[in-house]
C-alpha cells in the first residue's frame, strides 16, 4: 500500500511539543525544524552568502540552429560541461563547454528505442544521463550523448531522482497521482509506493521544477504546500526538514473546501489573497545552503538555511549586487558542480540591464565603471545583445 503521508499540521504539533521554544533552528531525533517569523524577512547582499566574484558565461549561439535555446527548464554542471534541458525549442538536452561553445543536443523526438515525445526531467549520475521522457520512459544516454538503454516505466512521471546508493530511480508523478513518489528499480517494476493520497492535505497542480534535492549523499524530497523536505534511509522517507510556520500557515481544510464551492479563476484570486505561507521547493541545495522559496500572499520571500551552521535567514526576493553592483537579482536556482550556482537571463535582457546602469551614470563614472568593477558584466551584456540565447551568472557559495 505504501506509506501514507504524514499530515503537516501532525508533524507542527510532535515538532513543536518535542523542540525547545527558543531558537530559529532547533533540532530533535535528527529532524530539524525551522521556526519562520515571517516578521523578520530582511535584505541580503550577495556577499552574505557567496563569494565576491561572478562569471559571466555566454551559451553560445552559431550557425547550427541547434544551438538556439528557447526556455531553459533545467541546468546541470558536469564534468566543465553544461548540460541544459530545453522545454521549448530544443525540446531535448544541448550540451555546452564551460567556454559557452555549443558541442552537441540530444532530440530523439519520435515512437520506438529511445525515443520520446516530450522530455520531462533531466539528470546526471555516474557519467550517465537520464532523461525522464513522456511517453513512460527513462532513457541513458553516454556523456556525449549516445544512446545506451531505455527503460519502460508504468507511471507519468513528472520529475524524478537516480539514487546512487539503492541503485533506484523515485518518480514523482503530481498531486493526482494515487501515490505521489513511486520507487522503480532498472527493469521498470515499482518496488514500492510512497506519499499516498492524504484528505487533510491540500496539494493543488503544481508545476515544482524541483521536487529532489542533492543531500551529501542521499536527496531529499518535497513539493509545494508540504513544508517538509524528507530524506530517504532504510528504505523509507523520513521528515528530515520542518518549516513551521505558526499562524502564517497556509489553511490547508480551508482551501480545500474554497476550491471545491469556486470554480478555477474566482478560487484562483481567493488563494492568492488567503493563501498564507508554505514551502515552495525551488531552487537548490548543496554541502552549504539549501536555498528556495517561499509561497506567501503576494509577496516574494527566499529561504535561505545554512546546514553547516543551522541557522536561518528569510531575505527579500532579489538580493543586493554587492559585487560588481550591475543589478539586483534573484537567488540561483541552478546547481552546477561543487560550490557553483547559476542564474539565467537572456542575452537581450543583460544588455537592457547594462543600458539602464549607464543611464544612472555620469560618462566619466560609466567609463571608470566599464573599465574596473563592471568590466565583465558590460562585456558579457554586449554579446548577449546579439542573440536570444542565455548569459549565466555563476557564483560560488561560502564555505
Amino acid at each position: 500500500m505504501g506509506n501514507k503521508i504524514i499530515g503537516i499540521f501532525l508533524l507542527f504539533i510532535v515538532g513543536c511539543n518535542s523542540q525547545p521554544e527558543t531558537g530559529t533552528v532547533t533540532e530533535k531525533d535528527g529532524i530539524t525544524t525551522i521556526k519562520v517569523d515571517l516578521d523578520s524577512v530582511k535584505d541580503g547582499k550577495l556577499t552574505d552568502y557567496f563569494e565576491p566574484e561572478i562569471e559571466y558565461l555566454l551559451l553560445k549561439e552559431d550557425e547550427n540552429p541547434d544551438s538556439q535555446i528557447g526556455e531553459i527548464e533545467k541546468l546541470i554542471g558536469f564534468k566543465d560541461k553544461i548540460y541544459l534541458f530545453d522545454s521549448y525549442i530544443g525540446k531535448g538536452v544541448q550540451i555546452f563547454d564551460r567556454q559557452g561553445n555549443f558541442l552537441k543536443r540530444i532530440r530523439n523526438r519520435g515512437d520506438g528505442l529511445g525515443k520520446y515525445i516530450e522530455v520531462a526531467d533531466l539528470q546526471i549520475e555516474q557519467d550517465t544521463i537520464y532523461l525522464l521522457a513522456h511517453p513512460g520512459k527513462i532513457i541513458k544516454f553516454d556523456l556525449e550523448g549516445s544512446f545506451i538503454h531505455e527503460i519502460k516505466i508504468p507511471v507519468m512521471g513528472r520529475t524524478f531522482y537516480y539514487d546512487i546508493n539503492s541503485k533506484h530511480f523515485f518518480v514523482y508523478s503530481g498531486a493526482k497521482a494515487e501515490n505521489l513518489v513511486s520507487e522503480i528499480d532498472h527493469k521498470g517494476s515499482v518496488l514500492k509506493s510512497y506519499f499516498s493520497s492524504h484528505p487533510d492535505i491540500f496539494y493543488r497542480s503544481m508545476g515544482d521544477r524541483v521536487n529532489f534535492y542533492s543531500n551529501n549523499n542521499g536527496f531529499y524530497f518535497s513539493r509545494t504546500y508540504l513544508d517538509t523536505l524528507y530524506t530517504f534511509n532504510q528504505n523509507k522517507f523520513q521528515p528530515q526538514i520542518i518549516f513551521d510556520f505558526g499562524n502564517d500557515a497556509m489553511n490547508h481544510e480551508k482551501m480545500k473546501e474554497k476550491e471545491l464551492e469556486m470554480d478555477e479563476k474566482v478560487f484562483w484570486d481567493y488563494f492568492q489573497e488567503n493563501c498564507g505561507a508554505s514551502y515552495s521547493p525551488f531552487g537548490f541545495s548543496n554541502s552549504k545552503y539549501i536555498l528556495s522559496r517561499l509561497e506567501t500572499e503576494g509577496k516574494g520571500i527566499v529561504s535561505i538555511f545554512d546546514k553547516q551552521n543551522k541557522t536561518h535567514d528569510l531575505v527579500n526576493f532579489y538580493l543586493i549586487n554587492d559585487i560588481d553592483e550591475s543589478f539586483n537579482f534573484y537567488p540561483p536556482v541552478y546547481q552546477l558542480e561543487s560550490n557553483e550556482v547559476a542564474i539565467a537571463l537572456q542575452g537581450p535582457a543583460l544588455y537592457n540591464q547594462a543600458v539602464a546602469k549607464k543611464q544612472t551614470m555620469s560618462d566619466e563614472d560609466w567609463k571608470a565603471y566599464q573599465e574596473g568593477k563592471g568590466k565583465d558584466f558590460i562585456e558579457a551584456a554586449f554579446y548577449g545583445k546579439e542573440t536570444e540565447n542565455y548569459v549565466l551568472m555563476i557564483l560560488k557559495t561560502k564555505k
